[in-house]
């Protein structure tokens, strides 16, 4: 299997199990901030500081596609279903589906003023249908309806940045802000939390969903913390790496395996 480290405009793929650097891709003109493999794991999508997309092919380190995306950096992508269209979201307060044979803009949102922070598909979701949510810089959380650019419901976090989500499934929402609450969200009812946790006062970094196909989802925090957090026993735990770590910066999610990259420019592997 294939891990991933970008820094600085270039990707670097390297295996899990040996850290053996595969290839190293380079032309983003900044850094690298957001990746994602697509479901064959031969191909790849970055977003960069560069405000440009880019789809690489694994195998031979080529870069057939480039797209000119946003005004600001791209803070997240997702891809669709098997990859024709793909989504990404900025800085520049701007969500954006892609059609990547034509590479021609096929919707935009603007969920409020603010940066957008992350964004996370609904299971399911498809070419031109399904659901979508995000997080903005000034505590927004919104549902987004693909294919008709509609926002399908809003909650506003008085607490704060939201800086991290995942949609856990097709009611659930799992989201993370900048003074470390863990924040659960029933979709059918947006208006306040199903819950509120709170482990430390660091930004959530990341938020991952569990491969084992329940309500548990992979946390990590910019003081180092990283953490497997059940939404049913929120301060029941399973702790990788506690506070006193390197404030974590990227965080992946394979069976059996978990990656994180942290502010001391190191990858490192946990296995379950």
């Amino acid at each position: 299997s294939n891990g991933i480290n970008a820094e600085y405009g270039d990707v670097l793929i390297f295996e899990t199990v040996s850290g053996i650097v595969r290839r190293k891709l380079t032309g983003h003109l900044a850094d690298v901030e957001t990746v994602r493999f697509y479901p064959s794991d031969k191909v790849l999508l970055t977003g960069g500081a560069d405000m440009c997309l880019k789809i690489w092919s694994v195998e031979d380190g080529s870069c057939p596609v480039t797209i000119p995306a946003h005004k600001r950096l791209i803070s997240s992508v997702e891809i669709i279903d098997r990859g024709k269209e793909i989504v990404s979201a900025s800085s520049d307060g701007s969500i954006k589906v892609w059609r990547c044979g034509d590479q021609s803009c096929l919707e935009t949102f603007t969920p409020e003023i603010g940066e957008i922070n992350d964004i996370s598909l609904f299971p399911g979701s498809a070419e031109g249908s399904g659901k979508l949510c995000s997080v903005s810089s000034n505590g927004t959380l919104s549902l987004h309806n693909l294919g008709h650019q509609d926002r399908l419901a809003t909650y506003r976090h008085t607490g704060g940045e939201l800086t991290a989500c995942t949609a856990v499934n097709d009611v659930t929402v799992i989201a993370g802000s900048g003074n470390g609450e863990i924040l659960t969200f029933d979709t059918r009812n947006l208006s306040t939390p199903v819950s509120i946790s709170q482990r430390s006062r660091f930004r959530v970094t990341n938020i991952c969903k569990d491969y084992s196909g329940t309500s548990s989802v992979w946390v990590s925090q910019g003081d180092g913390e990283c953490y497997l957090y059940n939404t049913q026993e929120p301060f029941r735990a399973l702790t990788l790496s506690g506070g006193d770590s390197e404030g974590i910066l990227g965080l992946a999610v394979a069976e059996g395996l978990v990656l994180t990259s942290a502010k001391d420019k190191i990858v490192r592997r946990y296995t379950l």
